[in-house]
């Protein structure tokens, strides 16, 4: 019912006309290779933050009863995922503006080998399920690691942990939303731009934004809001089409649990709000795809999640959607067969209406990377996609 509701709301902003679908670019993406010199695990040096960031948001208020068991979350599921006709209340009121201060961990990270491009600052927002180290992964950093690719292609990396993961402050899992996430962005870059939080590095020359799932949507809505605050945007695991975005069959799949049952030492720290999926097996169904990852790099995955509230799920594509006020390069990516967001299969539907949302970017990119699902960043050729995205940036000047 609700998540149907939502995805009906995104069918309406979204009814826009096009009869086109513009040619996906770049499908055949190559594994990219990192110079020898700066190849190294430790390659560069990184500072870590914890940063108060005062915001300003338009929030929705949770008017639900609020769950303490597993049994009375999946009612509220099996209630939000009816379908419309059966005509629940809604879930959610508002929304009310709020003034708060929140408390956010980042690392901000430069190349120790300079290659003159270490002054643009790719500004990484991470989604559901992983923590800041969804950029920075200590498994097999050559296979995966982000934040070290870029590192290598000789740019700075500025990431942090949203709120309510990894060492960041935590609030109500009821109450955690993406406008909260979407002002949050917004006062990092507006701080990463007149030089806090970056070292030695001083003010930067150029920010780029890039963002991971729920991260690209954070991203989408601080750029539709606030066009000024990036020079570039990277959108990996987005989708706008409604035809590929199937709610409430990715809550079902999930079968979500209530975080501090499932884990009470690694997740006591969260209400009951913050939930996650049930095991390895519903992550993998929607974050992987065989035969193009490893089991063992999917097990990490599974070890290092991270709970998400459930008002930043409800919130998904709450935030501004119109970036047509955005006249700079923006790449959009994602796997070819991108469960979550294209319904497992992105072709003929990843383009629209994403180009019309960014019709006044120069450039407007998308790319399918072969053989992947939602988690580019843990699949084989995974640099593959990173060497798209630093290529993009520098074919564009950053």
């Amino acid at each position: 019912m609700l998540l149907l509701a939502v995805t009906a709301q995104l069918a309406a902003l979204f009814a826009f006309h096009s009869s086109t679908t513009l040619a996906c670019g770049d499908c055949d993406a190559k594994k990219g290779t990192q110079s020898q010199a700066v190849s190294l695990s430790r390659s560069f040096d990184c500072v870590d933050y914890m940063i108060p960031i005062n915001i300003v948001s338009d929030n929705f208020v949770f008017n639900y009863t609020k769950w303490e068991s597993d049994y009375d979350l999946e009612d509220f599921i099996s209630i939000a995922t009816t379908r419309v006709g059966a005509m629940y209340p809604t879930v959610l009121e508002g929304p009310k503006t709020e003034n708060a201060t929140y408390k956010i961990a980042a690392s901000f990270c430069t190349p120790k080998v300079k290659l003159g491009k270490e002054k643009t600052v790719i500004l990484a927002t991470h989604g559901i399920g992983p923590a800041r180290s969804h950029w920075n992964s200590l498994y097999k950093p050559n296979d995966y690691n982000f934040v070290q690719w870029a590192a290598g292609q000789g740019y700075s990396v500025f990431f942090y942990d949203r709120l309510g993961t990894g060492a960041s402050q935590k609030i109500s899992g009821f109450k955690n939303q993406i406008s909260i996430s979407i002002a949050i962005l917004q006062g990092l870059s507006d701080l990463i731009r007149a030089g806090k939080y970056t070292g030695a590095l001083g003010k930067p020359d150029k920010v780029a934004v890039i963002g991971f799932s729920y991260g690209s949507l954070t991203t989408h809505g601080a750029i539709a809001a606030r066009p000024e605050i990036a020079d570039a945007v990277i959108l990996t695991a987005i989708g706008f089409n409604t035809t590929g975005i199937n709610l409430n069959g990715l809550v079902r799949s999930f079968v979500p649990r209530i975080a501090n049952l499932q884990n009470p030492r690694l997740y006591g720290d969260r209400d009951t709000g913050y939930v996650t999926w049930v095991d390895k097996f519903a992550q993998i169904h929607n974050y992987f795809k065989k035969p193009n990852y490893d089991i063992a790099t999917a097990d990490f995955a599974e070890l290092a999640k991270e709970p998400f509230a459930i008002t930043e799920f409800l919130t998904l594509y709450a935030g501004p959607q119109d970036a047509s006020n955005y006249t700079k390069p923006v790449l959009a990516i994602t796997g070819d067969t991108d469960y979550i967001l294209c319904d497992g299969y992105c072709k003929g539907i990843f383009d629209e209406p994403a180009a019309t949302l960014y019709k006044n970017a120069k450039p407007f990119k998308c790319v399918l990377h072969p053989g992947v699902s939602h988690n580019i960043n843990f699949h084989h050729n995974a640099t593959g996609a990173y060497n798209v995205i630093t290529g993009f940036l520098k074919e564009n000047g950053l």
